[in-house]
């Protein structure tokens, strides 16, 4: 039984979680995943149970005998419980090489003796360092037949998982994000790993690679966009694959309570083969690392003493891969690189220091491409296993001139699956991780938010001002009002005795029908107070009308006429000048309404983008596990249909 089968998540998964979340006692959730896993188990036989069951026993009992034994004997009870792991795994793998065997016992292999061996291994070696060995015989059965761990990994340690058989806690937010991790992982392996698995065999049928005399054939049955599309296919189907598991398993372990590790970092993205490494089945690089390479010395030792440890490595590497020759050259391959990769360490670090500009960027473009390149040949060394085949496919590869480079049936199976392409080669990358990351920004910031919120409404512990002393309640206050208006009361009886208020209150009484003689009492009504009002200096030309007495000047009419014309000059030269500035207030005023509207504009884009992001913020968490629920809903309504041969994913390929 495999996760991606309709018996496990039609059948299995869910009776499982509702017998698990039917109590919220530990110990019944810890029995009901323990049998879970037997069950899971015993659709692998009996023997797989079987041999199960002896390496946990031997391992828990040699962990303990590990964890009382002297010093002196430490050693001696490593050696024989690693021999007593080690021994039967090299027996199955290499099975099929031995002659003398039955049929029958012959590449048979228990279900993930390749993962749990390795976790075995990793407990005892923690032990004989020194680490408390588990005293407790069912929490390390249950750590031992982990059904989510046990067909495809990730390789866990007992120190990971430990303290959770022991105390966890249910969370909504860990049971959303592992229902999308483990659909997500399901859809991925049927709707993408499997379908180019297919594409992979059908523009290239492996058996014809075995024909030995393809090399002196002068046309072959294919052309080089074949050889090349199901080399590129088989690449991201590999990789999808793998990847679908680990995230089943973890989605399967985030339900339950359990934190697993990842498995996988978008490893394509890598700009090295190191590098590549370090984000590719990282469970199996950190167990080399830790229980092989560093136990051997490490970086620690001479250079040439650290090119046997990476040797050593990457033997193990392959053989654990697979039982075949081809594994092992798989291996060194990656040696190979690794090594002038090492070599070439200054170079390599001189190249990260020049970043900047133009020049970084077509850096960054060619160590990827060159990553690219050197994990393309190795999936090749890593798919055939037949020595005759993997010779015609790298000759291929040669572009020898029989071999055409398009033809039109591989070029209508292309066009039928660009978009097959186009989505896996997406989610190879870092897509996910990206949005998770951009996820949990916001939803920092939110919680951020609403954290500020709660405290200004609860105040600054105490220390606010009230609303009696605060500013704006004086100013609301009755005695405050009072004094104003007093003030005002005050101010109005104030009295200015100036002859420009005098004359404003003739003419107001004037307006107001008050009589003649009341107005020749005012302040028109003297002649003596007009010329104070009215003073030469600043009215020349009231001079008349005030004294009642021509000026001898303007009693000519030669002058009276010289000055009307100034007086017209004047008086058009104010009305042009009054025109031109009218004129250019308009256009002002032209320019600043458009000027007002380009900024309203603007204004109400960034009021709406603020409103926008205000209620993302306050609304974070919901949307982020609301969107999981339901993409996690679409994920299994896909694989539903996928698994029951009712999809429209190849009707929605041959679209584009």
């Amino acid at each position: 039984m495999q996760f991606s089968q309709m018996i496990f998540v039609a059948g299995f998964l869910p009776l499982f979680l509702l017998l698990y979340f039917g109590k919220k006692e530990l110990a019944w959730k810890n029995t009901v995943f323990f049998l879970a896993s037997c069950f899971f188990l015993l659709f692998q036989g009996l023997l797989a149970v079987a041999f199960l069951c002896v390496f946990t026993l031997l391992t828990f009992f040699m962990g303990k005998a590990l964890g009382q034994a002297a010093e002196e004997k430490k050693k001696k009870f490593f050696f024989l419980s690693l021999a007593g792991i080690i021994l039967p795994l090299a027996f199955f793998k290499y099975s099929a090489a031995l002659p003398f065997l039955p049929k029958v016992v012959k590449g048979w292999m228990p279900f993930g003796i390749s993962f749990y061996s390795f976790r075995f291994i990793a407990y005892l070696y923690d032990c004989y360092q020194g680490k408390e060995a588990e005293q407790d015989i069912f929490s390390f059965t249950l750590f031992a037949f982990a059904f989510p761990v046990l067909s495809q990994g990730p390789i866990l340690r007992y120190s990971e998982i430990r303290e959770e058989i022991k105390n966890r806690a249910f969370s909504y937010e860990a049971f959303s994000h592992g229902l999308f991790r483990f659909t997500f992982g399901l859809w991925k392996k049927l709707a993408l790993a499997d379908a180019l698995g297919s594409l992979s065999v059908e523009v290239l049928s492996l058996d014809s690679l075995k024909n030995a005399s393809m090399l002196q054939s002068s046309s072959p049955s294919f052309s080089f966009l074949a050889v090349f599309l199901s080399g590129l296919s088989y690449m991201l189907q590999i990789f999808l694959d793998f990847s679908a598991y680990t995230d089943m398993a973890i989605g399967i372990g985030e339900i339950c309570g359990f934190t697993l590790p990842e498995n996988f970092q978008a490893p394509y993205s890598a700009r090295s083969i190191r590098d590549f490494w370090r984000r590719w089945h990282i469970s199996l690089s950190m167990f080399f690392r830790d229980y092989v390479y560093i136990p051997l010395g490490g970086n620690r030792v001479p250079f040439p003493l650290q090119v046997r440890n990476l040797l050593l490595i990457w033997i193990l590497t392959g053989i654990w891969h697979g039982s075949t020759v081809n594994f092992i050259l798989w291996g060194l391959y990656f040696f190979v690189f690794i090594l002038l990769e090492l070599c070439c360490k200054k170079l390599w670090k001189r190249m990260k220091k020049s970043e900047g500009g133009n020049f970084s960027f077509v850096l960054r473009c060619l160590q990827h491409v060159y990553t690219l390149v050197v994990l393309y040949f190795s999936w090749i060394l890593f798919r055939f296993s037949d020595f005759q085949s993997l010779k015609n496919i790298l000759w291929l590869h040669t572009l020898p001139k029989s071999l055409a480079l398009v033809d039109g049936k591989t070029l209508l199976i292309l066009k039928s699956n660009v978009f097959l392409l186009l989505v896996a080669i997406l989610f190879s990358g870092n897509l996910l991780s990206n949005l998770e990351e951009e996820w949990q920004k916001l939803l920092f910031r939110g919680k951020s938010r609403l954290a500020r919120k709660k405290r200004a409404s609860l105040g600054f512990y105490g220390m606010e001002d009230s609303e009696e002393d605060s500013p704006e309640a004086e100013k609301n206050s009755p005695e405050a009002r009072t004094d104003s208006t007093e003030v005002g009361t005050d101010s109005t009886k104030t009295v200015v005795n100036t002859p420009e208020v005098a004359a404003i209150d003739a003419g107001e009484a004037a307006l107001k029908g008050v009589p003649e003689a009341t107005v020749k009492e005012s302040v028109f009504g003297a002649s003596s107070d007009r010329k104070d009002l009215f003073p030469e200096e600043k009215y020349p030309m009231l001079k008349l009308s005030l004294d009642g007495e021509g000026d001898s000047r303007f009693g000519e009419p030669w002058m009276e006429t010289e000055v009307q014309k100034e007086e017209a000059n004047s008086f058009a030269e104010e009305v042009e000048a009054e025109a031109k500035a009218e004129e250019e207030e308009a256009e002002i005023s032209q320019e600043n309404q458009e000027d007002l509207l380009r900024h309203e504009k603007i204004l109400r884009r960034i009021q709406r983008r603020t409103k926008l992001n205000i209620f993302f913020l306050d609304h974070a968490e919901q949307l982020y596990f609301w969107g999981k629920l339901l993409a996690a809903i679409a994920f299994l309504l896909l694989s539903f249909a996928l698994m029951a041969g009712q999809s429209y994913m190849p009707f929605l390929y041959n679209q584009f």
